[in-house]
């Protein structure tokens, strides 16, 4: 059964949801590292000291924001790419290369979520140098990032095989 006109499924629903959050991790990120930096130029230059914490923490929120931003970007088509052959070609042929696009993604994002999980416990033991945070809170975002990633790629997917393909443009 289809949803009425102007309601939204759980599914779209989730993904809005999970998109307010992200977008909001990654406002409050950029705001805190904006602050962290301007901070350090001031008490660098007027008052000859720098906080000990400032550089390293601006530096992990800068790969949190990154990694928190990347299943956005994917989200609404903003990555990158080469257009070349999509753009000469229409229909089935369309269909079958963002399917194939999307496939290759899925097994890429895989890897690193798999990977990334291992890259937090092999770092669980390891302590940052100027916070003496675990490195697991830093490399936490890496599978947590790519597995939204792969989320939002798994529903496109989704998306494109059950669009006709005489509907794809």
């Amino acid at each position: 059964m289809k949803d009425e006109p102007g309601r939204q499924g759980p599914v779209a629903k989730f993904f809005a949801a999970l998109d307010w959050i992200l977008k909001a991790l990654v406002v409050v990120g950029n705001g805190i590292m904006l602050l962290l930096v301007f901070g350090q130029v001031i008490t660098r230059y007027i008052f000859n000291y720098t906080p000990y914490f400032g550089e390293e923490l601006a530096r992990y929120l800068f790969v949190w924001v990154v990694f928190l931003s990347l299943p956005l970007v994917a989200r609404y088509g903003g990555h990158m790419c080469i257009e070349t052959l999509t753009s000469r070609v229409k229909g089935a042929t369309l269909k079958f290369l963002n399917i194939l696009a999307d496939v290759f993604t899925i097994i890429f994002l895989g890897i690193m979520v798999w990977c990334g999980i291992q890259m937090v416990a092999r770092t669980s033991y390891q302590t940052s140098p100027a916070m003496m945070i675990p490195m697991s809170w830093v490399y936490i975002v890496i599978p947590f990032g790519c597995g939204i990633m792969l989320l939002y790629t798994i529903a496109n997917l989704v998306n494109v095989l059950q669009t006709p393909a005489r509907e794809i443009k």
